[in-house]
């Protein structure tokens, strides 16, 4: 068996991983929404705090397999450019920004905060959590469509533009109603 298909069987599996995060973040933030109560809140952002450690190492997986599969088997196209610097991109949000607010809720919820448990939950609102990770997710799914199809560079562009405007769409369209 060649090297190179078990570095593509850890990459596919590193994928396949990020979006199951990703599922598992979406229960957790679906919940963090409805709780109600300081403790419920608590509960919830401790049951998504974890999940940076798992976005960290497979975000590393996937750059590093996906690095050695062009050395070894392909040439730097507009393709993989593009899917590198978003997966970049991607990973960078996912932990700078998604997870920088929920480790902001988590230090407000441990500190001795005056907030009442209504105006924590309003709080949470503003956080835009779930819209975060709508986002996410799109530009997650235009990533795995362009390395499926493989597009010259205006055609990977185009794909990664749909995906964030297919990921922001929910959140426009709320601020319409």
């Amino acid at each position: 068996m060649e090297f190179y298909f078990v570095i593509l069987f850890i990459h596919i599996t590193s994928a396949l991983v990020l979006f199951m995060a990703m599922a598992i973040e979406w229960v957790g933030i679906s919940k963090l929404q409805l709780a109600v109560k300081r403790e419920q809140i608590d509960e919830w952002v401790k049951f998504i705090l974890p999940l940076k450690y798992i976005f960290m190492s497979v975000g590393t997986f996937l750059l590093f397999t996906g690095a050695y599969m062009v050395s070894a088997k392909w040439n730097w196209s507009a393709w993989i450019i593009v899917a590198m610097l978003m997966w970049v991109f991607l990973f960078l949000h996912i932990i700078l920004v998604t997870g920088k607010r929920i480790e902001k809720l988590s230090k407000l919820i441990n500190s001795n905060s005056q907030m009442s448990d209504t105006e924590l939950h309003g709080y949470i609102g503003t956080l835009s959590l779930m819209n975060l990770l709508q986002s996410e997710i799109a530009v997650g799914l235009g990533q795995i469509f362009i390395m499926t199809i493989k597009p010259d560079l205006v055609g990977s562009v185009c794909v990664i533009i749909v995906a964030i405007i297919l990921g922001i769409a929910p959140l426009l369209l709320k601020q319409k109603d």
